[in-house]
């Protein structure tokens, strides 16, 4: 073997051509390094150059005018290549008032809690003529409906639905703000009441007529009383909100299964089976086993008068609905048709002329027992009598239910009244009006009264301007009561339960189309809640129907709120655009069976499972995207943080936890969450996002936000949470972006923020060159030593 001696020419050769070419490397490693280093800086001046813009305009904007709190994201600010991006700007204007503007009248706020007053000052005489016309068209048909809610579904004297119709539309016409609306009783609020009366009513020894008649007083007064006092409540509570809890499908089930149950009802007193029914030793109480009693009894026991009584009255005023509702739109006048008040007066004349009761056994209303000389305090009731408070534990649940569907029905028609009509509907205050009025109508007895769309929409198209309507149709109800009585004695029930008959199949008509669009929209939630409230109120009771359906529908609720739904980013090659890769998925089943059909702007891609979605659209390389488009509260974090963890697994949030899919073969070393979405943080949703950012800091994964919401609660949360401390990137303080006294720095885009991580990692590789470079001429020139 040769050795070179250390003086040799050779040897200095070599070493002076090694060290040339390491100085050489080294230089072109460093400058590259440099270099990177340097457009990671512009990255960051850059983004916090136009942070400090956004603070400068929004200063300036604050200078102009205190009453404008204007958006910190300001258009002009940002140049083009940040408005390619889509970026939303929030504009958040808050309108504030000086001390001065802020301070309210005395009379503006009577203004606000008695509606009346607002209108009153401007009311005049042709305004009043029209109230009249539509409040005497009303009392047409109320009176009569009154009577049958009353006699015929709640099974108390008549007059506690005359009563109610008298006393609720005046109370409301001083605390309602809804002009259209008219109050009264209900059909289902009235089967409610009646359900709970036949079902106690029997606890007590009633040996007299009377004394059963006082016994349903007590049970109806101690109903409304507690249905007034549950509203009032609420009203004063601000929980208006709650009206927005039930469904539309859960009502109109309610409200289609309780027409049914009207009818079936009506039935048996419509071939006078009800003394069978009374006599009968099994009590009949659901719907279900009501309809067992008839097809029982009602082949062999019918009353052959009555029945045909009430077929021919009923084929009446069915025919006239129907004509009425064919020709409407040609002669509008049809709606001031009274059918049904025609055909109480004519039966009822028929009845005392030709004596229904003992020529032909047709069962009347009889004598209707009322102080006619002082009809307030003559018939005045204690709903905190010693009888009636032992009622409360009994009926409490009852007065809940009546509560709860009489405001959601009560709602819906004031915000419908309210849409039709350009209307501000305050549902607190509805709730405060519908408790007064329920809590007087106690006073004297009277059935619980809610609102009604159908009677609401005729008052408006009767021509009604005001609330005065129903005050007047009110008082036209005293004069009956007044002058009357009397004749009310000889009106058949038979006749009251086919009006019954009628209401109760108008409710049922619009379930058939609510069904079927349910079922064309897949909307089989609601076709679930629909059955399920149906079967319970015709299988169990009123009160089962309710309770399932609302149930039901929390339990709905609180699933949907609990779950998460991020979404995971990805590019479409050639763009700037980012779009939900779970999106590109036309069918979930296809994609888990093996096939999906991607969709993108200009071409449709087939692809099989072994394929990645990313793998679809462009893939950064390392880096996960993941917007969060909602809230996030204690509710729904844990679902996000197990949502991320399926992510990080299969590359999909929807994929099942039993797949074997796999995101991608690159470990991740960057997370970027999209908060543009995320407008509200609480803070125990914070202490899971901290776990979160946490347990990426373990597997050596850096955390980056960007788009960061506009309020200023949410950054407020994420900088005293100390979750800002643990993302890149961390500027300083004096370049953060400041809203009030918080500072904040944060990413304004998408784009920015993958290029900020584009040239971290040039960083880091051009200082890993330089490393290995290093270590190779080290060891060359060690070799050259040995040489």
């Amino acid at each position: 073997m040769t050795l070179i001696s250390p003086k040799s020419p050779l040897r200095n050769d070599i070493q002076t051509n090694t060290n040339s070419q390491y100085g050489t490397i080294r230089r072109q490693s460093i400058n590259s390094t440099n270099s990177n280093s340097n457009q990671l800086k512009n990255v960051l001046n850059n983004n916090n150059n136009k942070n400090n813009n956004i603070n400068q305009n929004t200063n300036s904007k604050n200078k102009i005018s205190n009453k404008y709190i204007d958006s910190v994201f300001d258009p002009n600010t940002m140049d083009d290549h940040d408005m390619n991006q889509n970026i939303t700007i929030t504009h958040r204007i808050r309108k504030t008032y000086d001390d001065g503007e802020n301070e309210l009248t005395f009379y503006q706020l009577i203004q606000y809690y008695l509606p009346c007053l607002r209108w009153l000052p401007i009311y005049n005489c042709s305004d009043f003529f029209s109230d009249c016309i539509s409040g005497i068209s009303l009392a047409s048909f109320q009176i009569p409906l009154a009577l049958s809610y009353a006699t015929s579904i709640a099974h108390v004297k008549p007059l506690c639905g005359l009563y109610s119709l008298a006393i609720t539309p005046v109370i409301y016409g001083i605390l309602g703000s809804v002009p259209p609306m008219i109050v009264g009783p209900e059909g289902a609020i009235s089967l409610v009441v009646g359900q709970a009366v036949d079902k106690l009513h029997g606890s007590y020894n009633l040996s007299s007529q009377e004394d059963d008649h006082i016994s349903r007083m007590n049970i109806s007064v101690t109903i409304t009383f507690l249905s007034g006092l549950v509203l009032f409540i609420c009203g004063l509570l601000r929980l208006g909100f709650l009206g927005s809890v039930l469904s539309k499908p859960l009502l109109r089930s309610f409200i289609s299964s309780v027409g049914g149950v009207m009818v079936i009802d009506a039935l048996i007193t419509e071939m006078k089976l009800n003394c069978i029914l009374i006599d009968n030793d099994r009590h009949y109480h659901t719907a279900f086993e009501k309809i067992m009693f008839i097809i029982k009894y009602a082949p062999n026991n019918f009353h052959k008068p009555t029945t045909v009584l009430s077929v021919v009255c009923f084929s009446i005023l069915y025919f006239v609905r129907y004509c009425k509702k064919k020709y409407i739109i040609k002669h509008k006048s049809l709606i001031f048709l009274p059918e049904i008040l025609i055909v109480v007066i004519s039966t009822g004349i028929l009845s005392a002329s030709y004596n229904f009761k003992d020529n032909y056994g047709i069962s009347i209303i009889g004598d209707v027992n009322s102080n006619n000389s002082n009809l307030i305090a003559g018939n005045l009731q204690n709903p905190l009598s010693s009888s009636n408070k032992e009622l409360f534990p009994i009926l409490m649940n009852t007065g809940f239910a009546i509560a709860a569907l009489g405001f959601f029905e009560s709602t819906t028609a004031s915000k419908s009244l309210g849409t039709k009509f350009e209307l501000s509907i305050s549902s607190n205050r509805e709730l405060v009006a519908l408790g007064v009025m329920n809590l007087t109508a106690s006073l004297l007895g009277g059935l619980p009264s809610f609102g009604g769309y159908g009677r609401s929409k005729i008052n408006a198209f009767s021509g009604a301007k005001t609330v005065m309507s129903g005050v007047v149709m009110g008082g036209i109800t005293v004069l009956t009561i007044k002058f009357l009585l009397n004749y009310i004695h000889f009106i058949p029930t038979c006749v009251l339960s086919v009006i019954t008959t009628i209401v109760g199949l108008s409710l049922i008509e619009e379930a058939p189309g609510e069904v079927k669009f349910h079922w064309r929209c897949k909307g089989y939630n609601e076709l679930i809640i629909f059955f399920m409230t149906a079967c319970g109120t015709i299988f169990f009771s009123v009160e089962v129907g309710i309770i399932i359906g609302c149930s039901y529908s929390i339990i709905s609720i609180i699933k949907f709120s609990a779950k998460s739904r991020i979404q995971i980013l990805g590019r479409i090659p050639g763009s700037r655009n980012f779009v939900n890769i779970d999106d590109y998925f036309e069918d979930t089943d296809n994609y888990r069976s093996g096939t999906s059909i991607t969709k993108c702007s200009s071409s449709t891609m087939l692809h099989t499972i072994d394929d990645s979605p990313l793998s679809i659209l462009e893939e950064i390389e390392g880096c996960i995207i993941v917007k969060v488009p909602e809230p996030l509260t204690f509710t729904n974090t844990e679902d996000l943080k197990e949502r991320l963890s399926r992510l990080e697994r299969f590359g999909s949030t929807n994929a099942h936890p039993a797949s074997a899919g796999k995101r991608s073969p690159h470990p991740t070393k960057y997370v970027i969450f999209d908060l543009n979405g995320m407008t509200y943080l609480d803070s125990s949703a914070s202490q899971i996002l901290i776990e979160i950012i946490e347990n990426y800091h373990k597997h050596n994964v850096d955390v980056l936000l960007c788009r960061i919401s506009n309020d200023k609660h949410v950054r407020e949360m994420l900088e005293k949470s100390n979750i800002i401390k643990l993302v890149l990137p961390n500027t300083p303080n004096n370049n953060r972006l400041q809203i009030g006294s918080v500072n904040f720095s944060s990413f304004l885009s998408l784009e920015s923020a993958l290029t900020y991580i584009e040239m971290k990692d040039n960083a880091l590789s051009s200082m890993d060159e330089v490393s290995e470079s290093e270590s190779f001429m080290s060891s060359t020139y060690v070799n050259a030593n040995l040489v």
